[in-house]
């Protein structure tokens, strides 16, 4: 958990988000389900609300608000991870899709 952690902080949100906490919860369910497709509006959104606490609605408004940052803060790093130069800001799923490979194909 401390590498994704590390990495939403290096596109430059930090915890004073609470998305920042959504996106790491995110990406760690994504990378323990691989094998498998995650629909982020159905099976994310509902079980991070109900661990925080919130709503479906505010999970994804907080989510979108740390790629807001991620996407103005470090844009660069965003491409790299990637591996391709990004045209448009990624939705929530791409986002945490992004992260999620990326630190899979890094962990080797």
């Amino acid at each position: 958990m401390k590498e994704v952690y590390r990495l939403i902080r290096r596109l430059g949100a930090t915890s004073k988000y609470k998305g920042y906490y959504f996106v790491a919860e995110a990406v760690k369910i994504s990378m323990e389900s691989q094998e498998r497709p995650i629909r982020i509006t159905k099976d994310i959104y509902p079980c991070l609300a109900k661990k925080f606490k919130s709503t479906p609605m505010n999970v994804e408004h907080d989510i979108r608000t740390v790629i807001n940052v991620c996407w103005t803060m470090n844009k660069n790093d965003l491409d790299r991870i990637a591996g391709y130069p990004l045209i448009y800001k990624p939705t929530n799923s791409e986002f945490v899709d992004m992260l999620a490979y990326y630190l899979l194909q890094n962990d080797n």
